[in-house]
């Protein structure tokens, strides 16, 4: 029975490990320059790598304070500011004040913005399929259910 056990144990940490190695494979191919300017050609916005980093950001966590953004993406406050000024002027953010504190100022996306990030998730959606090409229909299921409980799993221990 122990050997048995142990097999198991292994079986699973030896899964485990080509989960976690999968993962930063993936991590790579998402967050690389490369694919970022693919999907910003796609989108057709014309944004820079950076400024496409922090809509998509603002997106995800808005409204925001600009410092709070500089803290989850551990960089500094000022690198934040040039590019936020460039998608305010586009107008795809917009600045508020902070109801709770006066001086400080809440970033959230506009319409237009939304519409920008809906145009780039079809194009990252559309590289995600060119790499899915040739995949059974079921396979791509599958991990889409798996990937989808693992995003579960994160939110929920974030």
């Amino acid at each position: 029975m122990e050997g048995t056990a142990g097999n198991g144990d292994d079986r699973l940490r030896e899964a485990t490990d080509r989960v976690a190695a999968a993962l930063a494979t993936v991590g790579n191919w998402m967050f690389a320059p490369a694919t970022r300017r693919r999907i910003m050609a796609a989108s057709g916005l014309e944004l820079s790598l950076g400024d496409y980093t922090l809509l998509a950001q603002i997106s995800l966590h808005a409204p925001v304070r600009l410092s709070v953004l500089a803290e989850l993406m551990e960089v500094d406050k000022s690198t934040l500011s040039p590019p936020a000024k460039r998608l305010e002027a586009r107008g795809f953010i917009e600045r508020q004040p902070d109801p709770a504190d006066a001086r400080a100022q809440l970033v959230s996306v506009t319409r237009e913005g939304k519409r920008a990030i809906r145009e780039l998730w079809k194009a990252r959606t559309t590289a995600v399929a060119a790499l899915l090409e040739g995949w059974e229909p079921s396979d791509i299921e599958h991990l889409a259910d798996g990937l989808t409980a693992f995003a579960e799993a994160i939110k929920k221990g974030a």
